[in-house]
């Protein structure tokens, strides 16, 4: 069940891997749906929920282009953490977004008030995220004079 007292899908059958580049990790849809609330009408849509991850994968990829996380070696763990969740977050805010439309008129009122909200919130977890990764970047240094 889910927080909202619903069957949840089965993970293992809406289990669709998006890639990562060879440098960042791939990302699971299963994972996406268990740790990030994903809605139940959404759950069992794998192609929005891939397409969703890659939107906001390519958005944070491009976001971290400039910054040299590692001196040519993968991520470690943490930064692993952090780069997960910038993804996430910004997949489910943009997921918020999608809901907008998707709802009745006689209530879209409120309920827009509360996923934008969301929205705001997990954007901020995405940035706050990808801040957190950058700040462990090897090349980054304080020098004192």
């Amino acid at each position: 069940m889910n927080l909202s007292s619903m069957p949840q899908a089965d993970l293992q059958s809406v289990n669709v891997t998006v890639e990562g580049n060879g440098y960042y990790p791939a990302l699971s849809t299963a994972y996406f749906i268990e740790h990030y609330a994903v809605a139940q009408e959404y759950a069992s849509k794998s192609d929005l929920l891939v397409e969703k991850l890659k939107r906001a994968q390519g958005e944070i990829n491009q976001e971290l282009a400039s910054a040299v996380l590692t001196n040519g070696e993968s991520l470690n763990a943490q930064q692993v953490i952090f780069y997960n969740d910038a993804v996430y977050s910004k997949a489910k805010a943009n997921l918020l977004v999608s809901k907008l439309g998707s709802t009745h008129r006689d209530s879209a009122t409120a309920q827009s008030q509360a996923a934008i909200d969301n929205h705001e919130h997990w954007l901020r977890e995405s940035i706050n995220a990808m801040r957190l990764l950058q700040s462990l970047s090897s090349n980054l240094s304080v020098e004192l004079l």
